[in-house]
């Protein structure tokens, strides 16, 4: 029996959850991109990693600056494109932290007509006012301001990233307990060659770079996210 497929209700589930499931995506890639080579400085880039992991920096910034479902989708999206257009580009332990925080004031305004100010994201996020302003028209250029994400594109990295979610067994247990709903049906045995058996769910990320990936193309001194000293 094909077993049905969970799809996300994005206006209604959790989003503190939701920031649970995205901070797991990304330290899963970060674990991975961190072992490559840097060979692309950005503007987003910090000399050294931030002490404030991943988890704790995107609950800080909701819980200041609240945010809906639909930007956390709308970010993957736009370091997807990203990814796409600037291919010796990749997310790593140095950029995560300023692309977060940008990506969310770029995803938030365009898609909700309530935000703050950018001295309160800027506060929140641990850096300048003017610094945050020229990440976000950088990210724009990134982007290359292609910033409308279909509703069906988001539902599908939404279906995707919750697919993903449900095979972290930490991870399923939690969404289980907050949407009785979603509790997957008991496991059929199969063998390993059983063409019923589906394939496992994958998440869609282009944020490994190629092998054939440029050379470091500009570098430029940053400043630390997590303090006002300009570093360099």
């Amino acid at each position: 029996m094909k077993e049905k497929q969970i799809r996300l209700d994005i206006a209604n589930f959790p989003v503190s959850l939701m920031a649970g499931i995205v901070s797991h995506l990304i330290e899963s890639i970060l674990t991975a991109n961190d072992l490559l080579p840097c060979i692309h400085i950005s503007f987003f880039h910090s000399r050294s990693v931030p002490s404030i992991a991943i988890q704790p920096y995107i609950a800080r910034i909701l819980k200041y600056v609240p945010f809906n479902n639909e930007v956390f989708l709308s970010l993957l999206v736009y370091f997807d494109r990203i990814a796409k257009i600037e291919k010796s580009f990749t997310i790593s332990s140095l950029n995560i932290h300023r692309l977060l925080i940008t990506s969310i004031v770029v995803a938030t305004k365009f898609t909700s007509d309530v935000f703050y100010p950018n001295a309160r994201y800027a506060k929140v996020g641990g850096l300048p006012l003017c610094e945050l302003n020229k990440l976000e028209l950088e990210f724009l250029f990134l982007c290359n301001f292609e910033l409308l994400v279909r509703m069906e594109d988001m539902q599908e990295y939404g279906d995707q990233l919750l697919a993903h979610a449900m095979t972290q067994p930490a991870l399923k247990k939690e969404i289980c307990q907050h949407l009785p709903a979603l509790s997957l049906p008991s496991p059929t045995v199969l063998t390993l060659t059983d063409p019923t058996v589906p394939a496992p769910p994958t998440i869609i990320y282009l944020l490994t770079p190629p092998n054939d990936t440029v050379k470091r193309t500009r570098q430029r001194h940053a400043t630390h996210p997590y303090s006002r000293k300009i570093i360099g």
